[in-house]
């Protein structure tokens, strides 16, 4: 309810974090583009507004690419016009939130936020569409995010 019809998780997600890129038109695309030239299926990109000539940005993948994932940022690092090393972290999964009746419906992510930092629980990353939310939680919190959630759409 509440514009929200299904929950759905995924497990044994990684992050890969880029702080401080060059702000410029293909900054974004070119990392992307070497994680796709070693093989990482890249999911829930996030790209934070600029901050003076910089940007910075996150994106999901799953765990079981890290070799991949260590390939492309060795790539990244010879790559003499990336000068921003990639950071990456272990541990996390993903709720994706679901309703077509979201697009019309007011405050579906506020919902889902308070309802997480009532229970004590970070969302690390968050990206939408106009019928899903996906929300990167610590793997630990999997299951009380998705019960809180749950019970928040009254599902």
């Amino acid at each position: 309810m509440y514009g929200v019809s299904k929950i759905n998780i995924e497990t044994s997600l990684m992050m890969i974090s880029v702080q401080d890129v060059e702000f410029k038109g293909n900054s974004l695309a070119r990392y992307l583009q070497i994680f796709a030239d070693n093989g990482v299926v890249v999911d829930m990109i996030s790209q934070s507004a600029p901050h003076g000539t910089t940007i910075d940005f996150s994106f999901t993948a799953s765990s079981s690419d890290l070799p991949q994932v260590m390939k492309a940022i060795t790539a990244v690092n010879l790559d003499k016009d990336t000068k921003a090393a990639p950071l990456i972290s272990v541990g996390y999964s993903k709720l994706n939130l679901f309703g077509e009746e979201m697009v019309a419906s007011c405050g579906v992510a506020a919902r889902a936020l308070n309802a997480l930092a009532t229970a004590n629980i970070e969302v690390l990353l968050i990206t939408t569409s106009d019928l899903d939310i996906s929300l990167l939680v610590r793997a630990e919190n999997e299951d009380a995010a998705y019960e809180v959630l749950k019970k928040a759409y009254q599902l």
